[in-house]
């Protein structure tokens, strides 16, 4: 005796109906699970702008851009107060690993005295890297000004006088360079506090 097999047992119209139905609930799964943009034809991806719109709401953290014109006048802007200006990238581990000794500084300072900017040297051209740096300043809650230099790392290095990163340049009231860390380890965080001292110890100059 010949078992018939399930699709054996329908009828033609019936079973031509069930591979119908097959295929849409296949294409309807295909369709669920990859949004498309109608306008494009490709799959919808956040950019780097949506992303900061929605760190910024969220958390309050921005990363803005910033050219060496805009940072002389943020510089004169802040005069009476003493400027810490942290350059970093998310690449750099002791970058990453001492950004916290710059966030408690910042904690345990009158703003109204010392005014902590981070500056983020990650390739300005590129979405990703801008991603990763802004991702590192929510999760560290990095509630000081954050901005990235829109220019090549050579031109930043030369404008500033960097010969590595991290470099923190000190400014005391004035404007005028205090002094500047490197990658001081254990060391950084007193080094830093001795530092923002004797830059509020320096009188403001007429």
């Amino acid at each position: 005796m010949k078992i018939k097999t399930f699709s054996q047992k329908l009828r033609p119209s019936k079973l031509l109906l069930l591979r119908l139905l097959s295929v849409l609930a296949i294409s309807a799964l295909l369709l669920a699970g990859c949004s498309r943009d109608s306008s494009s034809g490709t799959p919808n991806r956040e950019t780097a702008e949506d992303i900061r719109e929605q760190i910024v709401t969220e958390t309050g953290i921005d990363l803005v851009p910033l050219d060496f014109f805009d940072w002389d006048l943020t510089l004169s802007d802040l005069a009476g107060q003493v400027v810490v200006m942290h350059f970093w990238a998310s690449w750099c581990v002791p970058c990453t690993e001492g950004f916290s000794a710059i966030l408690d500084a910042s904690n345990n300072l009158p703003v109204e005295d010392v005014r902590f900017i981070s500056v983020n040297l990650d390739d300005y051209l590129d979405e990703e890297s801008y991603i990763s740096a802004l991702d590192f300043l929510s999760f560290s809650n990095a509630q000081i000004e954050n901005y990235q230099l829109q220019h090549d790392l050579l031109e930043i290095y030369s404008f500033f006088g960097l010969e590595n990163i991290p470099t923190t340049i000190i400014y005391a009231r004035s404007g005028s360079e205090q002094g500047r860390l490197g990658n001081e380890g254990d060391l950084f965080e007193p080094l830093l506090l001795q530092a923002i001292n004797q830059a509020l110890a320096v009188p403001l100059e007429e």
